[in-house]
């Protein structure tokens, strides 16, 4: 057998390891109807009104609640994690359905007469001097109900766009936000103008989750229990200061087969980050905000302040944290919640019926389906049935396509104009590009509807793509043509993003619970 022979056995194993590891550990999740819990017949509506019904397709877990007067009926359909059967007690992450539990930890505060809605957040955080007198003006209220004409996150500075990389590649995008009070004292030219209407803010919240805490005296999480979940018995509704999840818990996806990092971050906690919660605890809360005489601090929350536009045709008004609606006669106070992972939905109505639908993907239509559970079409959240046509062809392209291009260009590589001979600065850009390629492909890519084969096919390509690199290393010289300087720049220049986005990648990677 010669040297050559040899090789080439070698790239073929090293590609094969690879695509097996790959299909082994790559993208995949069971069909969400496989596994069921709970009320039979409200699985079996639940799984009607899921677009992929009994398919893989992009939903991973989904816990249901209804509530009519004292009956509660729940069901429980796929897994935590795309093989682990998800049950009546599986935490899922809130995400800003969290507002509603914030705006009663601040009905409960008015009740007890420690905080108005007229309060200023100048006259709460006295200690801080705010760069605008206008945003220092900002009150309660406003803050409440999203009518203080703050931007929903500070944009200024580096940390935004820190933030947006890491949601968009799956990672907890919220980490590296600052203190959001601090973040509020320096923002000038926002704040509330005598036409400011309803623009839904995260940053708002938050602030507004921080000064409750103040005013309290004691942490949110605190504050939070001891206020609203403890009367209430929400015994599995909880808020983590640190990275990971609760015991158990669904683990977030984008779609199935695509798992991402939980959003945590004390001081936006508020907001719904490291907040987890069941169906059975907001059937709870929900119970209580129907009931004839709620709680006066949930009763509070259900006032309406201020229009949304968006929502004419409902007759929209935003009260204390909750969306009102007028829909076809019937009044429904909700809420939704979406993270890089998980989406949630929780509603009532004033004859007593409510809905909870939490889902551990964000491809799952909990709007949807909470509205159709209750009776109610709601056209505002429809959703095409599967990810855009570019979606999946990006995933093929970037999991499969990527490294294919990259191993041609090392074992036939072209002299034309476009593609410059293979030396070893190509034979390191090649394998690197398909290698981000890949690996973006796993953190982003649609593989709720892509074939995981794909993604081991890509893998063992790769793999294939670096085996010959290092096989043709030694006869190659570092550079090929006329200006070797140029050559080294013009390498440079993609080589250098694409490793910082590698690195981001794995980085996020190796985060996931």
């Amino acid at each position: 057998m010669t040297s050559r022979q040899k090789a080439v056995r070698w790239t073929v194993a090293a590609a094969v390891l690879a695509a097996l590891a790959a299909f082994a550990a790559g993208p995949r999740s069971a069909p969400v109807a496989a596994h069921r819990s709970g009320d039979a017949a409200l699985a079996e509506r639940v799984a009607g009104l899921l677009p992929d019904g009994q398919g893989a397709g992009g939903s991973v877990g989904v816990s249901v609640a209804i509530v009519d007067h004292d009956k509660v009926t729940r069901a429980v359909l796929g897994t935590t994690d795309g093989s682990t059967p998800a049950t009546p007690d599986t935490v899922f992450e809130t995400g800003s359905a969290q507002k509603v539990l914030t705006a009663s930890l601040l009905g409960s505060l008015l009740d007890a007469g420690k905080i108005r809605l007229t309060d200023t957040v100048g006259a709460l955080w006295p200690e801080y001097a705010f760069a605008d007198p206008a945003v220092a003006a900002i009150t309660v209220e406003q803050l409440a109900t999203h009518t203080a004409g703050l931007p929903s996150f500070p944009s200024d500075g580096p940390r935004f766009p820190l933030a947006m990389a890491g949601y968009l590649l799956g990672g907890n995008g919220y980490s590296i936000l600052q203190d959001p009070v601090r973040a509020l004292t320096g923002l000038t030219g926002v704040g509330p103008k005598p036409d400011t209407a309803f623009s839904y803010s995260n940053l708002g919240y938050a602030v507004l989750g921080e000064t409750l805490a103040k005013v309290d005296g004691r942490a949110y999480p605190t504050a939070l229990r001891e206020r609203v979940l403890a009367p209430l018995g929400m015994d599995h509704t909880t808020v983590r200061t640190t990275p990971g999840t609760p015991d158990h818990a669904a683990q977030p996806f984008h779609t199935a087969g695509t798992p991402v990092v939980p959003w945590t971050n004390p001081g936006w906690a508020a907001v719904g980050t490291g907040t987890w919660t069941t169906s059975a605890d907001l059937a709870l809360f929900l119970a209580a905000n129907a009931a004839p005489n709620p709680p006066a601090p949930l009763a509070l929350t259900h006032t309406p302040h201020a229009v949304v536009a968006d929502y004419a045709d409902r007759d929209g008004h935003i009260g204390l944290g909750w969306q009102l609606w007028n829909a076809g006669g019937t009044t429904i106070s909700w809420h939704n919640g979406l993270t890089n992972g998980s989406r949630a939905f929780l509603a009532h109505t004033t004859d007593q019926r409510a809905v909870v639908v939490l889902a551990n993907s964000a491809r799952t239509p909990v709007e949807k389906i909470g509205f159709a559970l209750l009776g109610i079409d709601a056209p505002e959240f429809d959703q095409p049935q599967t990810p855009h046509p570019l979606l999946l062809g990006a995933t093929v392209l970037l999991s499969t396509g990527a490294p294919a291009l990259a191993l041609l260009g090392v074992v036939r590589p072209r002299r034309a104009r476009l593609s410059r001979p293979l030396d070893r600065l190509k034979a390191v850009s090649l394998p690197l590009t398909a290698a981000t390629c890949w690996l973006l492909a796993v953190r982003v890519g649609e593989w709720g509807h892509v074939p995981g084969v794909l993604c081991a096919l890509g893998a063992g390509l790769l793999a294939a793509g670096v085996a010959e690199s290092a096989r043709r290393w030694p006869d190659l010289p570092t550079t090929r043509g006329r200006w070797p300087w140029l050559r080294a720049v013009t390498f440079a220049l993609p080589v250098l993003p694409l490793a910082a986005l590698l690195y981001t990648t794995m980085v996020i990677t190796f985060d996931l619970p």
